[in-house]
């Protein structure tokens, strides 16, 4: 056990009473030891039991013939990787596994270092991070689910094995355009069969895409053989021992015939929608605005109440509810309406002097927006904005940019108010 001369410092008034130490040992959630390493001498400076290891803790640190029974075969280079800094007096931490009395595995974590003070030792501590291991299981696999909820987004999206390059997943739109058989029907191909032309150059692509996205105009075909151009974003998805290539696909339009049918399905996909927040969420997935933006937002004006509510998506979002009520004075409407403007553009949200963007866009970081009206007979009824957590995010953007995502979404909200009432 550690000894009233183990415990030095710069002098006796700044020294932590001794009690109070030996009390924080006996109390620490973990097994601390120290190495006095040129005698390779172990000893352990609290009693925690570790469970359910219990002794098995001191004697899987002292005996290599036991730690070898309980430590896992495929972990055992960690642990000889600790081991070898402790033995040259580096700062070392690893995490592995062992195999429980009652049969069961064990997450632990090791970490140590030489003390400062006296050279001669080496200390540190054993602790159980199962918990830990468990809290970071739950956020990959929500970030997983969340990466893969591909199927609502309206535009095709495709995910490809970047080792076999073999089709996993395409959504409903993917599969309309590529002509391929529903995920219940049958067994998607080779990418190749989709994109006969791409597979010589693919490798270059996927090899800098785990640090930087690529975007660009890829030619593909149906597998009718149909051929088309498209702009094409493929990001790297981590996915169990391999990886996933999102690829997300525009097919880009030679006539205004190829526009009518984009924004028809887009227009029945955001239809589809169960609300207008959902809605908005689908816009936020489209590559042309989820490149730029962070959150889409909906100002629902009511002119005779002198009221608009707002609905939106996208994180910074998040906690704004739905319909959320706000006077017409003061708002970005009102701007459009009084300056009769065909967009409204705010580069930096902290220079602005508009009580909106006070109440609503910078307490939630919103620090850009592009906002867009629509007209009803009655007059303004919809403004569509793409917001930003970064300024200057819309400096230069034409009018029309954003229409062919814009207006098939204010005709599926339209249409939604008709059904739903306003």
């Amino acid at each position: 056990m550690i000894r009233d001369t183990d415990i030095g410092g710069p002098s006796n008034r700044d020294a932590i009473p001794i009690q109070d130490l030996r009390s924080f040992l006996n109390d620490f959630p973990a097994l601390l030891w120290r190495i006095e390493i040129a005698r390779s001498r172990i000893e352990f400076l609290n009693d925690y039991p570790l469970h359910p290891l219990g002794d098995s803790a001191r004697l899987f640190l002292k005996n290599r013939a036991f730690r070898k029974q309980m430590l896992l075969p495929e972990d055992a280079h960690l642990l000889d990787k600790f081991l070898d800094a402790v033995s040259q007096g580096q700062t070392m931490a690893t995490v592995f596994r062992v195999y429980t009395p009652a049969d069961s595995i064990m997450w632990l974590k090791l970490t140590g270092t030489m003390n400062s003070s006296d050279p001669r030792y080496y200390y540190g501590y054993l602790l159980d991070v199962g918990d830990t291991v468990d809290v970071i299981r739950d956020i990959q696999r929500s970030e997983a689910a969340s990466r893969m909820r591909i199927e609502n987004v309206p535009t095709p999206i495709l995910l490809v094995n970047h080792q076999s390059l073999r089709l996993r997943q395409a959504n409903a739109a993917a599969r309309n355009l590529f002509g391929l058989p529903s995920a219940s029907t049958g067994t998607l191909p080779h990418f190749s069969e989709i994109s006969p032309h791409l597979i010589e150059s693919l490798g270059s692509i996927l090899n800098d895409l785990p640090s930087q996205p690529w975007q660009g105009v890829l030619e593909f075909c149906t597998t009718q053989g149909e051929t088309f151009k498209a702009m094409a974003w493929l990001n790297w998805v981590p996915w169990k021992q391999t990886a996933l290539v999102r690829i997300s696909v525009m097919p880009v339009s030679d006539n205004k015939r190829d526009d009518q049918k984009l924004a028809r399905n887009l227009r029945s996909t955001f239809s589809g929608a169960p609300n207008l927040s959902a809605m908005l969420g689908q816009a936020l997935e489209h590559p042309d605005i989820s490149k730029r933006c962070n959150a889409v937002m909906l100002s629902d004006v009511h002119a005779r109440s002198n009221t608009v509510q707002v609905y939106g998506a996208g994180a910074p979002l998040a906690d704004m509810p739905a319909g959320e009520t706000f006077s017409y004075r003061g708002t970005i409407a009102e701007d459009i309406e009084r300056f009769d403007l065909d967009h409204l553009v705010v580069d930096d949200t902290m220079d602005s002097i508009k009580p909106i963007d006070w109440a609503l866009f910078i307490p939630r970081g919103i620090r850009s927006y592009f906002a867009k009206p629509f007209y009803d007979e009655e007059g303004l009824r919809t403004v569509l904005i793409l917001c930003s957590t970064e300024p200057e995010r819309f400096v230069d953007v034409k009018p029309d940019a954003f229409d062919h995502v814009l207006v098939p979404l204010e005709e599926a909200i339209r249409s939604f108010r008709r059904k739903h009432g306003r």
